[in-house]
Formats: C-alpha cells, sequence, structure tokens
C-alpha cells in the first residue's frame, strides 16, 4: 500500500550506503526514488525527459560534502533549472558558512548527520505537501 501519492525524490550522496539505506526507508513508506551519486549524475537524472528539468522531481535530498560539485554548487545548478523544486540539504560538515551558503543558494532545510530518521520524514512530508 503506498502511503504517498507518487512523490518523487532524487537523493544525491557519495556514500552508497547512505544512498541505498534513504531510497530503501523512502520506497518502503511509498515515495517514487531515484539515487545519484555525483552532481552531474544528478542534473543528467533532472535533465532527461524533462528538458527545463521541471515536474520530475518533488524534492532533492543533497548531501553537501562530495567529490568534484558539493551539495551547495549542485543546489545552485538545479535552482537555475527549476527554481520551485524544494532541496534538504544534508551533511555531517556543514558549518555555519555552509549553512549560509546553502541558505543563499536556494535551499528550503539544512539538516546535520547522523540524521534522526523521524525529523528527516516530517521534513519531507511538509516539504512535499506544500
Amino acid at each position: 500500500v503506498l502511503l504517498k501519492e507518487s512523490r518523487r525524490i532524487l537523493i544525491v550522496d557519495d556514500d552508497m550506503d547512505n544512498l541505498a539505506n534513504l531510497s530503501d526507508i523512502l520506497t518502503d513508506i511509498g515515495y517514487e526514488t531515484e539515487t545519484a551519486c555525483d552532481g552531474q549524475i544528478a542534473l543528467d537524472k533532472i535533465a532527461s525527459n524533462c528538458p527545463k528539468g521541471e515536474g520530475r522531481f518533488d524534492l532533492c535530498l543533497l548531501d553537501f560534502k562530495m567529490p568534484g560539485m558539493d551539495g551547495i554548487e549542485l543546489l545552485e545548478e538545479i535552482r537555475s533549472r527549476n527554481p520551485n523544486l524544494r532541496a534538504i540539504v544534508i551533511s555531517a560538515y556543514v558549518g555555519e558558512d555552509g549553512i549560509k551558503r546553502a541558505l543563499a543558494a536556494g535551499t528550503w532545510k539544512v539538516l546535520q548527520k547522523p540524521v534522526e530518521i523521524n525529523t528527516l520524514l516530517g521534513m519531507i512530508d511538509e516539504a512535499v505537501a506544500n
């Protein structure tokens, strides 16, 4: 039984265990998920079938610290393609400067790792409901 009405979430994290765990949890409660292990793969998924990147996903969960393009740079790219797509930045490494960068780039929320799953699920529910 799907608990959510086909809300689509893109999860981006270079830690494959975190990526798989979040995807499994969200899929189990009824979200559709796609995963990407880096920023370029995420941008490709956003662009595929939707040249302007609009409408494909309801929310992005972005790791802050990744090789190559970090989560904030990725968020800036995502927002340039789809300014309405909400994102939650999740990281153990985001300090006060990182939080300011994330908010300036248009993130909806910033969450520290380790993630308390019920807190994250509440944020996700709120993000996709609005």
